[in-house]
């Protein structure tokens, strides 16, 4: 296979996976191989000759999310200059956001893949990429920009999984991920609507 073609192989490969990493956030473990393969062009022949099975392509579709999510937060330090809590405000009431609520295929892996990753083995590679991602993100919602610096959403090393989370940026994580979960559930009623807003008013009030 010459370079082009290579490059056109993994062009096509980080394809499927960003494919996969919107329909396991949105659907969950109920999205079906059939459903997969179709979305992205792919034969079931195809499919296993790219991965060895649903479960692997979930792993590389949970690193992917956690990647999106890096960079989401990267764009929210850029926007304000490198004032992490400004970044960080502003990414909570992005979190806390009908908008946000409402597009779980682009949304935070931390909620959208959470059902689906509690049902995989703890050794698996989902589950590590997940736990990983996680404490990257709880990570960064804490106080200081060096903390967000050094654990990123996405990695996979060792700093990630040993990373020092406050008991204050855990909580907060918690809160955010619990009242999205919640305000998805019960979508369609002003409960929904009230659990958001009821989340963000206790955030924005601890950090006053």
């Amino acid at each position: 296979m010459g370079r082009a073609s290579r490059a056109q192989a993994a062009e096509h490969r980080d394809q499927i996976v960003a494919a996969a990493s919107r329909l396991f956030r949105e659907q969950g473990s109920e999205v079906t191989l059939v459903e997969l393969t179709g979305a992205v062009g792919l034969t079931t022949g195809g499919f296993y000759r790219q991965f060895k099975s649903k479960d692997a392509l979930l792993g590389e579709a949970t690193a992917h999310a956690f990647e999106d999510l890096r960079a989401l937060l990267d764009g929210f330090e850029a926007a304000h200059h490198g004032d992490h809590s400004a970044a960080r405000a502003a990414f909570i009431d992005y979190y806390l956001s009908p908008e946000h609520r409402d597009d779980a295929a682009h949304g935070c892996p931390a909620s959208g893949l959470n059902a689906t990753i509690s049902r995989q083995p703890a050794d698996s590679q989902a589950r590590q990429r997940y736990v990983q991602g996680v404490q990257g993100l709880a990570s960064w919602l804490g106080p200081t920009p060096s903390t967000a610096d050094q654990h990123s959403p996405s990695n996979g090393g060792p700093g990630a999984e040993t990373a020092q989370v406050s008991d204050d940026a855990l909580g907060a994580l918690c809160t955010m991920v619990g009242a999205l979960v919640l305000a998805r559930a019960t979508n369609g009623s002003a409960l929904s609507e009230r659990i958001l807003t009821s989340a963000h008013t206790s955030l924005v009030t601890e950090d006053d």
